[in-house]
């Protein structure tokens, strides 16, 4: 196979590097227009019953629904009942109505509603419905933050269409920082990696071209499916990221087998695609595997994750394996231009014909130490993984909210006003009642609809049901509102306007206000008990922000086992049709499952309980968003399985060599420790780089990723890995009989 695309790539160099610039051409023609399309929602569950409440409330009932709150507060300290007080207020209603697209504005003055004043008395808020779609009302919205103002008044801004708004303007500012502060760091790291300028230019190059075509598959999906904006930042991510590992595996694969083959430009590219090119389409496909395992989950946010993350790998694989090798068989010993230290002395070598002897390194020395004391290495690092990992026992899941932005948020702020200062609940459980008989309105269906509100309020932690037989300030038995609905056009327009907002035709909205917080467990257990409650004569939904929660959380526990065994059964066939083991792709991925231990762990020390939080400048928000375990899970485990196949797949080439376990171990680290820590560390410096953003989502995600490479590279690869190795010995290599002639025939090897 990889003789074949040698061949290719020997006499059709200039024919795929012409195809590579046209690519990139292409990229920088359609991918600005990428941005319009992708979606900033993404984290309902596909199918769920809180989803379907959702589209519901939107279809029906979201007539009015605030896409933006104004909150206010008098700069004289004057309560809100104060003539002036109101005068100034209506001046800011005026403006809001002047904006195109707004369609109905609500104040405590026109509603005479408690809820829209402060528990002080000293301050107020208005709600503003936009129409159109999300894009178009937060196209209103900014006009109105920007544009509304009064002398007398202390104004903030909040509602969903500013908060979308808002993250997706934040993460764009952080892409942007985070490829400038990747591109800085790893132009130094790479110059000191590779000793020589013009080596170290290939990783970035390879990384360019990786993440523009990469968004240009990406610009072509989004016309096709529902893709999340934050898939930008994994394609970034760990586009960039995967193809300076690759290049630095390539490349100084390459420089080696230079000295090897005396010079030789050809023969060094033939051996190098023969050896790193296969250890790079290996990896390449445990990280692709791992990543659409994120397609099991019916969640849009992890397919777009997955499809980005996948793409991006298939990206940098292809250009390890085709754009790059092109550009190596060109420049051929140039590669070694303007290069020092031990650079220049293996290309002198190259140039003479002679051999470069390699001192031993840190990583042979080491593993000689762990292969001393294998037992009481392997128990030691069991131990401290085990410590690290139990904070996460103590897990919080949610789902994203307001919170994802930064504490100096203005929007943040304000929305966290809203929710302390006022009686205001703007994340009731949502109940969506659908009556059997013909009309809501039939006495018949009204007594149903009483009996069953007044069911939910006797459940414990709820403190309040509003619905149309639960009106504010009208305290009706059931038979006088089933006179009340026998003449509802009679009643006054306010009243009929309540009444409007909550019902539909054969639908009613139910808001059930609750105590204690959305994320309690007594919360997410009331949402069970409401769907529990008996409703005869109609059909019920549940649903709400906690709602949501909840079936993300059964959704995700559902479908983790397939997606773990998605992932287990292919990677170890993989594996094992590499190096004809059985026991090897067994040890490597309970050895990648151990460094995932420690990051979910940190994931709740920092972000739950804000342990260093503020040394790392990092985001508290009293929680890990749901999906995080689930994504740091399928990015990190195929990360961890390219490093796995770096040292093993060397590990088996020198032991094809020799036949000696030990001696093989050991020439595998010596060749390849320093290439995959200097690959973990230039990793590291991309997923840190995305550690910045202000958004807590990929703060997480950053974290996560980053303490897992470190972790896996420095301990599992340098301790763990020796020290069971050693204690294997030649059980290592063991697979059945049958397992090895079906290697010896299928098996993926030159």
């Amino acid at each position: 196979m990889f003789a074949r695309l040698f061949r290719l790539i020997h006499h059709r160099s200039d024919e795929l590097l012409v195809t590579a610039v046209v690519l990139v051409g292409a990229a920088v023609y359609y991918v600005p227009g990428l941005m319009p399309l992708l979606n900033s929602q993404g984290f309902l569950v596909q199918n769920a019953e809180s989803t379907q409440v959702y589209n519901d409330v939107r279809d029906h009932f979201a007539r009015d629904e605030p896409s933006a709150i104004i909150l206010m507060k008098h700069k004289d300290g004057l309560e809100v009942a104060n003539p002036s007080f109101k005068s100034a207020v209506d001046d800011v209603v005026t403006q809001i109505k002047r904006q195109d697209g707004v369609e109905a504005d609500k104040t405590f003055y026109d509603t005479g509603a408690g809820e829209f004043v402060s528990k002080d008395k000293r301050s107020t808020f208005a709600t503003v419905s936009i129409r159109g779609e999300i894009p178009d009302q937060e196209v209103v919205a900014v006009k109105i933050r920007d544009q509304v103002k009064n002398d007398k008044l202390e104004i903030a801004f909040a509602g969903v269409a500013l908060i979308n708004h808002d993250i997706s303007e934040q993460v764009g500012k952080d892409l942007a920082q985070a490829e400038t502060i990747s591109f800085i760091l790893l132009g130094i790291l790479l110059i000191i990696v590779f000793r020589g300028l013009v080596a170290a230019l290939l990783p970035l190059l390879l990384g360019g071209f990786t993440v523009l075509v990469a968004m240009l598959g990406l610009r072509v999906l989004a016309e096709m499916t529902t893709i999340v904006e934050y898939a930008l930042n994994v394609i970034i991510l760990i586009g960039l990221g995967l193809a300076v590992d690759y290049s630095l595996l390539m490349v100084s694969r390459f420089r080696e087998e230079l000295v090897v083959q005396k010079g030789d430009a050809s023969e060094a590219l033939r051996v190098t695609m023969a050896t790193a090119g296969r250890t790079i389409f290996f990896s390449g496909l445990t990280v692709i595997i791992s990543l659409l395992a994120l397609l099991l989950f019916p969640l849009d946010f992890l397919h777009s994750m997955g499809m980005g993350g996948a793409l991006a790998v298939f990206v940098a694989m292809s250009g390890a394996l085709v754009v790059l090798p092109a550009i190596l068989r060109l420049l051929g010993r140039r590669v070694n231009w303007l290069s020092f230290g031990s650079a220049r002395k293996m290309d002198q070598s190259a140039a003479d014909g002679t051999d470069y002897i390699q001192t031993e390194s840190v990583w042979h020395r080491t593993g000689q130490f762990f292969m001393r004391f294998p037992l009481v290495t392997v128990a030691v690092t069991l131990a401290l993984f085990a410590f690290a990992v139990t904070p996460f026992l103590r897990v919080i899941l949610a789902t994203p909210d307001v919170k994802v932005l930064p504490p100096t948020s203005a929007v943040r702020q304000a929305t966290e006003r809203l929710q302390s200062d006022f009686s205001f609940n703007d994340n009731p459980i949502q109940v969506v009642y659908t009556t059997d008989y013909d009309t809501l309105t039939r006495p018949e269906a009204i007594g149903k609809l009483y009996d069953y509100t007044r069911e939910l309020a006797k459940q414990p932690t709820v403190r309040d049901v509003q619905s149309i037989v639960n009106l504010p300030g009208q305290s009706l038995t059931k038979e006088q509102y089933q006179q009340f609905y026998q003449r509802l056009e009679m009643q006054p327009q306010p009243v009929r306007e309540a009444v409007a907002r909550l019902m539909d035709g054969k639908k009613a909205l139910v808001n059930v206000s609750f105590t204690g917080d959305t994320l309690d467990s007594a919360t997410q257990e009331l949402v069970r008990d409401l769907r529990n409650v008996q409703h005869p004569n109609a059909g019920v939904t549940v649903g709400g922000y906690t709602a949501q929660l909840v079936d993300l959380v059964d959704a995700l526990r559902t479908y983790i086992p397939y997606a773990l065994g998605l992932i287990a059964v292919t990677l170890f066939v993989l594996l094992f049709l590499m190096l004809g083991s059985v026991v090897i792709p067994l040890l490597a991925m309970v050895q990648n499952v151990l460094s995932l231990g420690v990051s979910f762990g940190a994931l709740v020390l920092i972000f739950q309980e804000g342990f260093l939080a503020d040394l790392l400048h990092m985001n508290v928000v009293g929680s890990v968003d749901a999906t995080q375990p689930i994504l740091v899970f399928a990015v990190a485990f195929g990360l961890s399985m390219d490093y796995s196949v770096f040292l093993y797949g060397r590990i088996k080439e020198e032991y094809d060599k020799s036949g000696d376990t030990n001696a093989a171990l050991l020439a595998g680290l010596q060749k390849t420790g320093g290439i995959i820590t200097s690959a973990a560390i230039l990793l590291f410096v991309v997923v840190a780089a995305f550690a910045t953003s202000r958004i807590s989502i990929m703060q997480q995600v950053g974290v996560g990723l980053g303490l897992a490479i470190l972790v896996d590279a420095f301990v599992v690869r340098m301790v763990l890995v020796p020290a069971t190795v050693k204690l294997f010995g030649r059980v290592n290599w063991w697979a059945p009989k049958w397992m090895k002639r079906l290697h010896h025939k299928i098996g993926l090897s030159e």
